[in-house]
């Protein structure tokens, strides 16, 4: 099979989402292609380029089916009697009321299929364990085949601008593989850097700025402390959907676009260049019929409310992550305690004081005390004595009568 052939058929399969299908086609039409170019060759680039946003795509398809599977299991038996209705089949009960004459038989034959399927469920789960690591695998795959694109279209970016936009398309979906894989910080150094080119070479009104900047937000949105960023480029992408708006319906009713303005090319190379030149877009509003265009203002329309939204979603969002609503309960609850009890609070100081002072009052008890012990004993001794001598007294007068 020729390179064009086999490039077709991967496309062709990445059109009809058979992402593995696309990949294998692909890494054969980079077989075929090293034979033919050079390593560093710009043709190089794009089927690496290609090649790698299939491995990008299949790596999220593989991932979302095996991050499926456990979550449909555990609730298949709970939710069975709840959502009967949604999933119910009427494909086959008339057979199975009607199968054959001896039904001790056909429910031999039953859990022997029973038994049979089991084996073969717990042979896929095994070979599914063995194949966890394959969406992984792809991602970085996909990083690095997309890497090598990037080197390649940077050392030729000054030769068109085409190639430059390539590059931008190349940083953005390097961003999607880590949006993807979660390495936020790598992903906003790519989006930024395609951006940056995109905004360069395209219009405002392109939807590819819109996609950019949105896809920038939704990571900054995903990274602590850049949400003053993520609402900026949110709102960026609905500017840049209203401007593509404005030049549909300019164009719908029949005042046409307006021209950009041609810069001479300072390197003095005989060409013009112009500032978001709309030659470059695939999505050049000049090339679309009427049809095309109403359909695409249809759908911006929608768009562009669910833009707003998001804003509006952003600029109400707290700085710090929502917390749950049981925290949120205790955390009421703990601040009405505390302003119950904080009136209460100088009166228990008082107290402490007033306790203090009797303390202190208590260590002088003892020398008073002491003293008036002393003096009631004192006392009772001179009472004893005066007792004494009144009845010696009154003894001896007795004697002497």
């Amino acid at each position: 099979m020729s390179l064009e052939d086999t490039v077709e058929h991967a496309k062709r399969a990445f059109a009809l989402k058979k992402y593995e299908q696309s990949v294998e086609h692909y890494a054969s039409a980079l077989e075929i292609a090293t034979k033919k170019f050079d390593e560093k060759a710009p043709e190089i680039a794009d089927l690496y380029f290609a090649y790698g946003k299939a491995l990008l795509e299949n790596a999220i398809a593989q991932s979302g089916v095996l991050g499926k599977q456990d979550p449909e299991d555990g609730l298949e038996d709970s939710s069975d009697a709840a959502n009967s209705g949604a999933f119910l089949s009427f494909s086959g009960d008339a057979e199975e009321e009607h199968l054959g004459e001896d039904v001790a038989v056909d429910l031999f034959a039953d859990a022997q299929k029973a038994a049979a399927e089991m084996d073969a469920a717990e042979e896929e789960e095994e070979e599914e364990d063995d194949d966890d690591v394959e969406p992984e695998d792809d991602f970085n795959a996909a990083w690095e085949v997309l890497d090598l694109a990037r080197a390649i279209y940077e050392k030729h970016q000054e030769d068109a601008d085409e190639v430059k936009l390539k590059l931008a398309d190349t940083f953005i979906t390097l961003g999607d593989v880590s949006l993807e894989t979660e390495k936020f910080e790598q992903a906003i150094s790519d989006y930024t850097a395609g951006l940056a080119l995109k905004t360069d070479l395209l219009p405002l009104s392109s939807r590819q700025i819109a996609e950019a900047h949105y896809k920038l937000s939704i990571v900054l949105d995903l990274t602590s402390g850049r949400l003053g960023d993520s609402i900026t480029h949110a709102e960026r992408a609905l500017d840049s959907v209203e401007a593509r708006l404005a030049e549909l319906r300019d164009a719908l009713s029949g005042q046409g676009l307006v021209k950009p303005e041609v810069k001479e090319d300072p390197k003095g190379k005989g060409k013009g260049k112009a500032t978001g030149s709309l030659s470059l877009a695939d999505d050049a509003i000049e090339k679309m019929t009427k049809g095309q265009m109403e359909a695409e203002e249809k759908e911006l329309q929608g768009l562009r409310e669910d833009l707003a939204l998001k804003v509006d979603e952003l600029k109400t969002s707290p700085n710090e992550p929502e917390e749950s609503a049981p925290a949120l309960v205790a955390k009421e609850l703990d601040a009405e305690l505390n302003a119950e009890s904080a009136p209460a609070a100088p009166a228990a100081k008082t107290e402490v004081h007033d306790l203090t002072g009797l303390v202190k009052k208590k260590k002088k008890n003892p020398e008073a005390n002491g003293s008036a012990s002393n003096s009631a004993a004192k006392r009772k001794a001179e009472e004893d004595a005066e007792e004494t001598q009144s009845e010696k007294k009154a003894k001896l007068d007795e004697a002497a009568s």
